[in-house]
């Protein structure tokens, strides 16, 4: 089986023509993200335990790829309206986790995959971290991304507090990336130009302000 997915405790493979499996640690420290993982906008046909811990989803669907591949195949370049549908589905599974003091430091392109060319599904378990109040507590290295909020390019050792708002800096740097092909510079958001006034627009404007205190989630 061809593998779309893989972490230390997920991993999704293409099982036959339209349907995948994917395996996930149920009753592990991300138990609470996985029940709260937006599945009904998936069409899963089979749910299995694998063992005590493990449980299988079998998924239909045309196609099931990784955000890298959905961005080859469009040049570098996702559409407007994709972009509008990856902060939509995103940002709602971020807003979900903080409902249940849950929070990710940071977001990469590894992380997402893209379901029928239309739903974006956040899978790296293994960055959920627990919201204390306002912060998260960072204790462990990760290799330096260009999706870093500024406050978390700004940790000087370990272990440190970041705001939870990090994630919001991060998956708008990220959904920049993939619709212009450029990163974003902090405290500069010039590459946005081409869609100025838009919904999107401000939605990414919003949460790429440099301090977390004025960073926001919200499309209007």
């Amino acid at each position: 089986m061809k593998i779309v997915y893989n972490n230390k405790k997920t991993k999704l493979e293409k099982k036959s023509k339209d349907t995948w499996d994917l395996s996930v640690e149920w009753q592990g420290q991300t138990k609470k993200f996985w029940i709260n993982f937006p599945f009904p906008l998936m069409k899963i046909i089979a749910t299995d335990n694998i063992d005590e811990m493990n449980r299988k989803f079998t998924i239909k669907a045309d196609s099931i790829k990784p955000l890298k591949l959905f961005l080859k195949e469009r040049k570098g370049k996702i559409s407007y309206e994709d972009g509008m549908q990856f902060l939509f589905d995103i940002g709602n599974q971020i807003q979900t986790l903080e409902r249940f003091s849950l929070g990710i430091p940071f977001i990469k392109i590894e992380d997402i995959i893209v379901i029928d060319n239309r739903h974006f599904f956040y899978l790296d378990d293994s960055k959920v971290l627990d919201i204390n109040r306002i912060t998260i507590d960072i204790e462990e290295p990760y290799k330096i991304s260009m999706f870093f909020s500024p406050e978390f390019k700004n940790i000087k050792g370990l272990p440190a507090e970041i705001s939870y708002k990090t994630s919001y800096y991060s998956l708008a740097s990220l959904i920049a990336f993939c619709m212009f092909n450029r990163h974003i510079e902090v405290g500069n958001n010039d590459i946005l130009k081409p869609i100025y006034t838009t919904k999107l627009y401000w939605a990414l404007d919003r949460m790429l302000q440099d301090d977390p205190k004025d960073r926001f989630y919200l499309i209007i």
